[in-house]
Parts: structure tokens; sequence; C-alpha cells
């Protein structure tokens, strides 16, 4: 499901919304309350966050089936590229997110 950015909305801004605002506003995107411009909380809808943990799993598994075959010798190493592209992540992204940490 491809899902616009985040919406980002003082808490107080919120508040004056309501509540059905802020829900009918979460199943289109998800919302980033803030304080101070600072992120306090997250507001999402419950099939994008149901997607998201399927998707995670779902790569969970690939890994783990795919470093139990390594392992027991079935499968030659991929290079960092391959596992990327298989998994449809970005390997730019990998190696920025590397660097951060």
């Amino acid at each position: 499901m491809d899902t616009p950015r985040p919406l980002k909305v003082p808490i107080s801004a919120a508040a004056d919304r309501g509540v059905s605002w802020l829900n009918e506003t979460a199943q289109k995107q998800r919302v980033i309350l803030t304080r101070f411009g600072k992120p306090g909380a997250v507001v999402d809808s419950a099939e994008r966050l149901d997607e998201m943990a399927r998707a995670v799993s779902a790569t969970r598994r690939e890994i783990v089936e795919q470093l139990a075959d390594l392992a027991q010798g079935r499968v030659k190493a991929h290079s960092l590229d391959e596992v990327c592209d298989r998994l449809g992540i970005s390997v730019e992204r990998v190696h920025e997110r590397a660097r951060d940490r």
C-alpha cells in the first residue's frame, strides 16, 4: 500500500480538530503529533500497521530461511546488492543507515 508522507500536526491543533478528524486523517495518512516541533506520538490506521507487521514478519522469515540454507551449505552467499534486490530494499538506504549507526 503506497501512502503519502506523514502529516505533522501540533498536538494542540489535533485536539482542536477532535478525535474524529484525527481518526479520519489517519485512515488516509500517518499523523505525527508534535509538541514544540518535536514528534511525540504517531497515529496510524490499523490496516496500515497490520500490513507493515506482515511485511516485517515475512522479511524476517525470509532472512532466517536464507541464513539457515547458508549455514547448511545449501546456497552460496549473496552480495548485499543481491539481497537488497530480492527484498526490494534500497542498497543506498542500507548504507545510509549503517553510516548513521
